[in-house]
């Protein structure tokens, strides 16, 4: 058995620069680069109907797990129909909500079930702010690092193939619907999404005073319920992010929300596309903004057959005025489909 992704077009889009020289050896500017349009391909998904789901080989530590301490004894299934969720890292927020929890849509429709028939299988080292979510989009959920005894449904998946699809997966559920119609929270009409510890912006006073003339509120998302991290992206109208702060409720966005505008705050360590095609796939205009350039990341960033990902989660600087420019573009940007 199996679930067929197609693939999906993803639209040009713009990335804005900190000002530099590398225009102008005479007047610092920012650059203004346009990317081209891409394909995010598809594929299959498939999935096998099995009697027991072997304990988990994720957690917690390896020497552990090689001396057998944390596989227990076997348990039985609690529920009538398992979903082994323990790979690719359920236990991070954004993979849990744009990976896992989509997929068990998708599979529940395939198989013909309600959502809440099917157990997620989750392991021992899940935090609790994802089991809050789970419930929240009315998921059932077992946490177990052992072999579980009963029916269940095992995939097999490379994690990013889920990105075409996943949208239409959750609309067809319902479940935007749903978590519309249940609110959440009142939040202003802008919105600057921060993190703490790393990936954060070094800079982030001078930023959110350059914001505050917008009328621009910081929020960081874990201060957040669930019921309101998810209300958030029907709320705002603008929001301005650092990849990583808790943008993965935007796939939940409502066709009909308020938010029109997301504005992507891009380390140079961590350049990605996710959020700009989930942007498109929700109906939402997107812009990136590349934070400033450190000098050791000069030579890693050039060797091209070696992946750039050293400095992933480095705190970074954005420019001021690259971030006025990236507003005044999008402002009255056409949203996706428009």
């Amino acid at each position: 058995m199996q679930i067929e992704v197609a693939s999906f077009r993803m639209a040009p889009g713009t990335i804005v620069t900190a000002r530099s020289h590398l225009i102008d050896r005479m007047v610092p500017a920012c650059e203004v680069i346009s990317l081209p349009e891409k394909t995010v391909p598809g594929g299959t998904i498939p999935f096998a109907r099995v009697e027991r789901l072997p304990f988990a080989t994720t957690s917690p530590r390896l020497r552990d797990r090689l001396r057998g301490r944390v596989k227990g004894e076997p348990v039985p299934l609690e529920g009538t129909l398992g979903f082994d969720c323990r790979f690719g890292s359920p236990e991070n927020w954004a993979h849990f909500l744009n990976i896992h929890a989509p997929l068990t849509f998708a599979l529940t429709n395939r198989l013909g079930i309600a959502p809440h028939e099917l157990t997620l299988i989750l392991p021992q080292t899940i935090p609790g702010f994802v089991l809050r979510a789970a419930a929240h989009l009315g998921l059932r959920t077992q946490v177990t690092d052992a072999e579980v005894i009963g029916p269940g449904v095992v995939v097999t998946l490379a994690t990013n193939i889920v990105r075409p699809d996943r949208r239409r997966w959750l609309m067809d559920s319902g479940v935007i619907g749903r978590l519309a119609a249940a609110g959440g929270g009142d939040f202003p009409a802008n919105v600057l999404l921060a993190r703490r510890k790393t990936r954060a912006l070094s800079n982030q006073p001078e930023i959110e005073a350059t914001l505050a003339s917008r009328g621009f509120r910081t929020i960081y998302p874990e201060d957040l319920s669930v019921p309101e991290q998810f209300a958030l992206f029907n709320g705002a109208e603008t929001i301005v992010a650092v990849h990583g702060a808790g943008l993965a409720p935007l796939l939940y966005r409502h066709p009909q929300a308020r938010l029109r505008r997301l504005v992507e705050l891009l380390p140079c360590g961590h350049m990605t596309d996710v959020y700009r095609g989930m942007s498109q796939q929700v109906g939402c205009a997107w812009i990136g903004v590349r934070g400033r350039i450190k000098p050791e990341y000069i030579r890693p960033a050039y060797a091209l057959d070696t992946p750039f990902t050293r400095y992933s989660l480095d705190n970074f600087e954005v420019d001021p005025a690259s971030l006025d420019l990236a507003l005044d573009m999008i402002a009255d940007a056409p949203l996706p489909g428009a």
